[in-house]
C-alpha cells in the first residue's frame, strides 16, 4: 500500500508541477486537494503529499488566510533568483572549462536545445511558450550539469523552475533570448572561457530585466482589495 500511495503521490505532484510551471496554475491559486483530487481521480492524501513537496521546491506557500496557494513572486524575490542563478551558472561553466567537459557533445547537446527553443519561441499561444520554457530549461541545464557537480545542479534545478513560473504570466520578447543562448553556444563552440561568461552573464542580466518588468506588470493587473 505504501508503494502505492508514493508513486501517487509522485504522478500528482509531476502533474501539479508540470501546471504550475506551464501556468495552467498561475500564481496566486489555490490549491484545495479535494477539488485537486477528484480533477486527477485519487484520494486527496497524495495529492496533500504533492502540495508539500511542491512547497519544498519554492513554487507552492502556505497561507494562514487561504491555505495553499502557487507562489507568487516580489521584484525582491526576482533579484535574489537572478543572484542565485548568475553565481551557480556563471561558476558551473567556468568549471567546466577548467575541468575539460566543454565537449563537442555538449555543444551538439546545447545546439539541440536551441534549435526547439528557436521552434516554439515564435509562437504566440501558452502552449508554444510552455514548450519553449522547456528546450530554455534544458539548455541551461545542461550548461550547470557540465560541472558534473551534483548538488550545484539540483539546486540549480529548483531555482529554475521558480523563475520559470513567472514567465508564463506576462508576454515578453522570448526570440531574444534564443539570441542570447546562440552567442553563448557560439562562445563555447569557439572554445573562448571569457566570452562564454560575458555571454552567460548578460543574457541572464537581460532576462532578470524581463521578469522584474513581468512582475511589475503582474502587480499592476492584481484586483485591489
Amino acid at each position: 500500500m505504501t508503494m502505492i500511495r508514493t508513486t501517487l503521490a509522485e504522478q500528482a505532484y509531476q502533474e501539479l508541477r508540470a501546471r504550475i510551471v506551464s501556468g495552467r496554475l498561475p500564481g496566486g491559486r489555490r490549491l484545495l486537494p479535494n477539488e485537486l483530487a477528484a480533477d486527477l481521480g485519487i484520494s486527496p492524501t497524495p495529492v496533500k503529499e504533492a502540495c508539500l513537496r511542491l512547497e519544498a521546491d519554492g513554487l507552492v506557500a502556505t497561507s494562514t488566510r487561504r491555505g495553499m496557494v502557487v507562489r507568487s513572486y516580489s521584484e525582491e524575490d526576482v533579484e535574489e533568483l537572478y543572484a542565485a542563478r548568475i553565481l551557480i551558472e556563471k561558476g558551473a561553466v567556468e568549471a567546466a572549462f577548467d575541468t575539460g567537459r566543454m565537449t563537442d557533445t555538449l555543444c551538439r547537446d546545447l545546439s539541440r536545445s536551441l534549435d526547439r527553443h528557436r521552434q516554439f519561441a515564435a509562437g504566440t499561444s501558452l502552449d508554444d511558450l510552455a514548450q519553449a520554457l522547456v528546450h530554455d530549461r534544458a539548455f541551461h541545464s545542461t550548461l550547470v550539469e557540465a560541472a558534473g557537480i551534483r548538488t550545484i545542479s539540483e539546486a540549480h534545478a529548483r531555482i529554475l523552475g521558480q523563475t520559470h513560473t513567472l514567465f508564463v504570466s506576462v508576454p515578453g520578447d522570448y526570440e531574444r533570448s534564443v539570441d542570447e543562448h546562440g552567442a553563448v553556444l557560439d562562445a563555447i563552440t569557439a572554445g573562448d572561457r571569457q566570452q562564454t561568461v560575458q555571454a552567460l552573464v548578460h543574457h541572464l542580466a537581460r532576462s532578470r530585466e524581463n521578469t522584474l518588468r513581468q512582475v511589475r506588470i503582474l502587480a499592476e493587473q492584481a484586483p485591489r482589495s
